[in-house]
């Protein structure tokens, strides 16, 4: 079977623990919490302990997931105002 194939199928049934942070662990938390709604930097970094969201999303997009980038400003946890921060759109994946 294709390894992306394989993947992706796999990303569809992912288990993740977040605790492990391992990249392929770190690209599933993205892909899943991707699929319920966006997200942006501070929130994968804060919320889900994804410490290198664009990283991640730049695997997934060679994978061949197609994901936006929207800039908006947003807050941090602690208030500090941030003027260009990702926001992460799942659009689907390529089909070849």
């Amino acid at each position: 079977m294709d390894k992306k194939i394989a993947h992706q199928q796999a990303g569809h049934k992912a288990h993740f623990d977040f605790k492990d942070t391992s990249t392929e662990n770190q690209q599933n938390i993205v892909l899943m919490t991707l699929r319920d709604s966006p997200k942006t930097t501070i929130e994968l970094r804060h919320d889900y302990g994804v410490m290198m969201p664009a990283a991640r999303v730049r695997e997934l997009r060679q994978q061949g997931y197609r994901i936006d980038t929207v800039r908006i400003s947003s807050l941090t946890p602690d208030g500090i105002k941030h003027l260009r921060v990702a926001k992460y759109v799942l659009r689907g994946v390529a089909h070849e």
